[in-house]
């Protein structure tokens, strides 16, 4: 699957770029450090900066995301349709949520009443998840 996408995208296929697709595929939302710590073991070779030049180079090719969070650090996710982020403040478990036009009706909105040419809109709301409201 990654192959396909990687080619499709005009990029190398390499292990290390393998390896960084399946750590984002596996906890959806993962911040450069949590990639690094959960693979240093199994690629001891891969370095912090072989994993910003190949998620900087992967993120041009819009193959992956940075999504930024209020109080968390910078996290990446496979490119997808539009959505928005549902975001834990107690435990920081993050969840999408697909939606249907309404992001770009947001957009559309926003550009209208500014006047800005607006790229890209990333959602976050901030709440507590049905786990941790569970707990007293």
């Amino acid at each position: 699957m990654f192959e396909k996408i990687l080619k499709e995208k005009h990029l190398k296929i390499t292990p290390q770029r393998l390896a960084i697709l399946k750590e984002i595929q596996k906890f959806g939302h993962i911040s450069i450090d949590e990639i690094y710590e959960n693979i240093k073991e199994s690629n001891p070779s891969m370095s912090l900066a072989t994993i910003y030049k190949n998620l900087s180079s992967m993120q041009e090719a819009k193959i992956v995301d940075e999504v930024k969070f209020p109080n968390h650090k910078q996290r990446y996710e496979l490119t997808k349709n539009p959505h928005i982020h549902l975001v834990c403040e107690k435990c920081g478990k993050i969840m999408d949520m697909e939606i249907d036009a309404s992001v770009e009706n947001l957009k559309a909105m926003c550009a209208k009443t500014s006047s800005y040419d607006i790229k890209e809109a990333s959602i976050a709301m901030i709440g507590i998840c049905p786990q941790c409201q569970a707990v007293v």
